[in-house]
């Protein structure tokens, strides 16, 4: 599994763009499975790459309040992957 907090914004986008409807072949290549539980994790963590991007993007511009908002989404969503899904 990728380490999404190794990422850069843009990167994490594009994660969240390919991986937010990710097909049987995607989620086997992410994951080196399909099956139960995959739909749901693959859509979690694209949702983790956008909230971990936007977080990123709030604190560099300062908005350190936002960002934490967005960091504390990011926890919520990893504390509740499936072990084939954390990094």
């Amino acid at each position: 599994m990728t380490n999404l907090d190794g990422m850069f914004p843009d990167d994490l986008h594009a994660f969240w763009n390919q991986y937010r409807r990710a097909t049987k072949a995607q989620r086997l290549e992410l994951f080196g499975r399909t099956g139960k539980g995959t739909v749901t994790a693959a859509r979690d963590l694209a949702n983790y790459a956008s909230n971990k991007a936007t977080a990123m993007q709030c604190r560099a511009r300062g908005d350190i309040r936002a960002a934490q908002m967005y960091e504390s989404i990011c926890e919520r969503i990893y504390s509740g992957l499936p072990d084939f899904a954390r990094w």
